[in-house]
């Protein structure tokens, strides 16, 4: 079967509205934007990518060590075509009613026969935090010795907050029931609130209901892992995923290294007998909740930190995502493009002045110059979007026969 992929980050927000028609915050849509093309490199070279132009295929210098890839079609291709072109599912990078409205518009309107699950009214409930929280409590159950992890607790008022800060231990973090990718985050140092964070409390209890509030921890690494789920009641396990943020928690890149290697850099910490045990831990849990409800990816992201007294310990459920993530792309990128004897990072950088990110993206691409294997990278710069005079953003593969 094909599929037609579509990279709509921050779906999470589209969830929470429930309507057919959406439209994403500025910084969102202009990321959705600049990197429509990343799902060309987990697709199969079979499959359609949906995007807003395909002429960008021709700015992007795709090895052609590669092999082929998926064609990019436009709505306006499709929309000539689609009688003509053979039978897809889609595969949207979240799902959100409005992007099953989307899809059902286009086969509708251009007769392509596209197989389009219908909208689940617990996709809503199952996308927030507050689920999140609920498996979090069910792990601890199974696995005592991640019990020391505090559930979040979830504020409906500006009261209740103000409550709860009042015997906090600083610092925290209030989080925003439906967002992604370290956004809709507020860190607090104490229950003293200057105007900027009482005006976030309430725009986020006004835009959301509600806000969580959990102990920040004193991080080492961050780290997921990546799931998959039939539909039929079994969650598969894909993958490790450790990955950087930036101070206040906005993703920067994964490490691009064997699934052995990064199992070894989490066991140094932890060991590999609790690594095992929280995975299965998680992945029974994710049956309960999810195995039934839907299918598709689930990177549940996780967290080594150091208590009071230097120890090492793990944070079994920060988040639960409920799409497609960087983290399972990472895991992807590695295991079809990399050498054996190869790492590096997958980063996304944002530069805010239009002309920087192409600055930065001609120095590293002279600075860095690819090398193959058997047809795998080695080393060097990869970009795997186009980077032009007006982009923001870079997404790109950093890779190098001696890196760690």
């Amino acid at each position: 079967m094909r599929y037609i992929h579509y990279f709509n980050p921050g779906h999470e927000m589209a969830v929470l509205q429930g309507q057919p028609s959406y439209t994403a915050p500025s910084n969102v849509h202009k990321m959705m934007k600049e990197l429509e093309l990343l799902p060309l490199w987990y697709a199969d070279s079979q499959d359609f990518v949906l995007v807003d132009n395909p002429e960008k295929i021709n700015e992007l210098d795709r090895p052609k060590e590669f092999g082929p890839m998926a064609s990019p079609v436009s709505a306006e291709f499709i929309l000539k075509k689609g009688s003509t072109l053979p039978p897809a599912t889609i595969n949207p990078w979240g799902v959100s009613f409005h992007s099953l409205h989307m899809f059902s518009n286009l086969k509708k309107l251009s007769g392509w026969p596209l197989v389009i699950p219908q909208w689940n009214p617990a996709y809503t409930q199952l996308c927030g935090r507050q689920t999140a929280a609920f498996c979090l409590k069910r792990i601890i159950e199974i696995e005592p010795s991640v019990r020391e992890i505090a559930i979040p607790v979830f504020c409906n008022s500006l009261e209740e907050v103000y409550k709860e800060l009042k015997t906090a231990s600083f610092p925290v973090i209030c989080k925003m029931p439906y967002s992604s990718s370290g956004r809709g985050l507020l860190w607090l140092d104490s229950s003293e609130l200057v105007t900027s964070e009482s005006n976030w409390i309430k725009g986020a209890l006004n835009k959301q209901g509600t806000i969580s509030i959990e102990p920040a921890l004193n991080k080492v690494q961050d780290f997921a892992m990546e799931f998959y789920s039939n539909g039929q009641g079994t969650i598969e396990y894909k993958g490790l995923s450790l990955f950087s943020t930036e101070r206040r928690g906005a993703y920067s890149g994964n490490i691009l290294e064997s699934q052995q290697r990064l199992k070894e850099r989490l066991s140094s910490y932890l060991g590999e007998e609790l690594i095992d045990a929280v995975r299965d831990a998680v992945k029974e849990v994710l049956e309960t909740v999810y195995g039934t409800q839907y299918t598709g990816y689930l990177g549940v992201d996780m967290l080594v930190y150091k208590d009071k007294q230097d120890k090492y310990k793990i944070h079994p459920c920060i988040e639960v995502n409920m799409r497609y993530t960087m983290g399972m792309l990472a895991v992807h990128l590695y295991e079809r493009y990399m050498a054996s004897n190869s790492a590096g990072r997958f980063i996304i950088d944002f530069h805010k002045k239009a002309g920087e990110a192409q600055k930065t993206h001609r120095m590293l691409q002279e600075k860095n110059p690819l090398f193959f294997e058997e047809n795998k990278l080695r080393s060097g710069y990869l970009p795997l979007c186009p980077v032009t005079e007006n982009s923001h953003y870079i997404a790109y593969i950093m890779a190098s026969a001696t890196c760690s």
